[in-house]
């Protein structure tokens, strides 16, 4: 009975371990909500994928200032997806809402990842 329930629990840390490791620590998202980018900043490696999720119920898009990225419109409860594939600062905004802007700090690869 001991050595079952031994292997039950080392099994499931196991399973709990995988799931983690399977989203990947390169990984952020960033929502669209109340007409604002949440987080505000974010901080990500040159690598990383980043997924912006509209949570507001009108349309947004996520378009870098210098034209790197354009996700176009995105209607509510829809995705955008971006690879950072280089160090820099990178403003956004969003173009149906000039006051919606937002930045995301792209480091070296391998850089601790952070959002505010």
């Amino acid at each position: 009975m001991r050595a079952s329930l031994l292997t039950l629990l080392l099994g499931a840390g196991l399973c709990a371990g995988a799931a983690v490791f399977a989203a990947g620590p390169d990984a952020v998202t960033i929502r669209m909500e109340k007409q604002s980018f949440v987080p505000a900043t974010a901080t990500v490696a040159a690598g990383s994928t980043i997924t912006w999720t509209n949570s507001d119920d009108i349309p947004h898009s996520v378009t870098a200032d210098d034209q790197r990225f354009d996700s176009g419109a995105i209607a509510p409860g829809q995705t955008f997806r971006w690879t950072a594939d280089k160090s820099g600062d990178i403003h956004y905004h969003c173009i149906f809402h000039p006051s919606m802007t937002a930045t995301l700090n792209v480091g070296a690869a391998g850089a601790k990842k952070s959002t505010d």
